[in-house]
């Protein structure tokens, strides 16, 4: 059976919406972010440290898995962010996956200003000393497998080289807010 390829009718509407093109104007962009934020992510805070030996890290909440043999994740990095060069084939990282209790970290790291991103958080030296998050609910010790450009972010595919599974409840991001399932 051949799929219809014709050009979908314009008007269509589902649930009372009628559809819109996401590549349209400065509303229609807004639009479309709005829709994406309905869908329901954990949130990590990735960290490394930088050829010039300063510890860097940032929010991201477009982490998933890809693979389990060989062992790989997935998540992407504006290319807008300061620190967007510092995850080269090969560099280390790790995803840090928050608790629900650590919503100020979230905030903290989303910053733009790396000086005080680290600031009053307590680490752990991981693989080639990248800094590890206390209080997480799960760390995934990773290497920059590989770099795919997509739009205005690269996608970043990570080979998990070490594991840290503590099992407390998880925060959240919907709809443009943090969440949680329950106390950390």
């Amino acid at each position: 059976m051949t799929e219809n390829l014709a050009q979908p009718e314009l008007d269509l509407t589902i649930g009372g919406q009628i559809g819109f093109n996401p590549s349209g104007d400065e509303d229609s962009r807004t639009a479309f972010r709005n829709a994406l934020g309905q869908f329901c992510t954990g949130v990590t805070t990735v960290t490394t440290v930088a050829p010039d030996g300063e510890r860097v890290g940032i929010t991201v909440n477009s982490f998933n898995s890809l693979s389990l043999e060989p062992p790989l994740i997935l998540w992407s990095i504006a290319k807008t962010t300061p620190s967007f060069s510092c995850f080269q084939p090969d560099d280390p990282f790790v995803v840090n996956v928050l608790a629900a209790d650590q919503e100020d970290l979230a905030t903290q790291f989303a910053r733009s200003r790396s000086e005080t991103k680290f600031k009053g958080v307590t680490t752990h030296a991981g693989l080639q000393d990248v800094p590890i998050i206390d209080g997480c609910v799960a760390y995934l010790e990773c290497q920059v497998h590989a770099r795919h450009p997509g739009g205005d972010h690269d996608i970043i595919v990570g080979r998990v080289r070490r594991v840290f599974n503590l099992r407390k409840a998880p925060l959240l991001f919907h709809a443009g807010a943090f969440h949680s399932l329950g106390p950390a």
